[in-house]
């Protein structure tokens, strides 16, 4: 199928804005991705009609993501067959043992935050809320789970067979370096990662071997909601 240009630059420009927190300029725009400016200005033009982009700064005209996006994208978490396989139980574990719920889809080579649900016993309010992006990052724990789970067994190396074969991910992570998160792969029909489930906490001296394990048999029922029959991860 032939691809349509202005869609794909349309996209790569929403992109672009939305990795800028402080906004970034038309000039910014179209030198950094290497577009023609007038084609730039007039796809600005009309997401800005449409509120899909707005003004960070009127004075600097430095663009930012608007609610449209926010609209559009919140529409998301309403259809996702992801997050209706497992909300329910997902929110039942994470009140049980207090700890923050997420969860992260991967695109592009970064991680996306899909859903957050965070307790009232909760012990940490993790900065990551609905929408954070995160770049490419091989010490996270859920970005390890998308690339550790997502290779042939023989592949790797001798530490990460040994998190494959407990099918999660244990690991200290945080700019404080007192956030302890579990992380457990979610398969869909192609046998493929179509998200990760994780729990986070403050970090203790041996994580609950039970919630770990409620985890990954909360993750493995999703996975046949999803359509998967089973093998690379059972």
């Amino acid at each position: 199928m032939k691809e349509n240009r202005s869609v794909t630059r349309i996209l790569t420009i929403l992109k672009y804005i939305s990795q800028h927190d402080e906004g970034v300029t038309l000039g910014q725009i179209y030198r950094e991705l290497k577009m023609p400016k007038a084609t730039v200005y007039d796809f600005l033009q009309t997401l800005y009609k449409a509120d899909a982009i707005y003004y960070k700064d009127p004075r600097l005209k430095n663009y930012v993501i608007g609610s449209k996006m926010f609209e559009i994208g919140s529409v998301y978490t309403k259809n996702s067959n992801l997050i209706d396989a497992v909300e329910y139980e997902f929110k039942a574990l994470a009140i049980q043992y207090g700890k923050t719920a997420f969860i992260c889809k991967k695109t592009e080579g970064h991680l996306v935050y899909i859903y957050k649900f965070q307790p009232s016993s909760s012990l940490i309010s993790p900065p990551e809320e609905i929408g954070t992006v995160i770049g490419d990052n091989e010490k996270h724990p859920i970005y390890q789970a998308f690339t550790i789970f997502a290779q042939d067994y023989d592949t790797l190396s001798k530490e990460e067979q040994l998190i494959y074969k407990r099918q999660a991910i244990i690991s200290d992570f945080g700019s404080s370096g007192h956030i302890s998160t579990i992380a457990v792969p979610v398969r869909n029909f192609e046998n493929k990662i179509t998200g990760v489930l994780a729990l986070c906490d403050l970090v203790s001296d041996k994580e609950n071997e039970e919630v770990i394990q409620k985890l990954i048999l909360l993750a493995k029922q999703a996975s046949k909601r999803l359509g998967y029959l089973g093998g690379a991860n059972e």
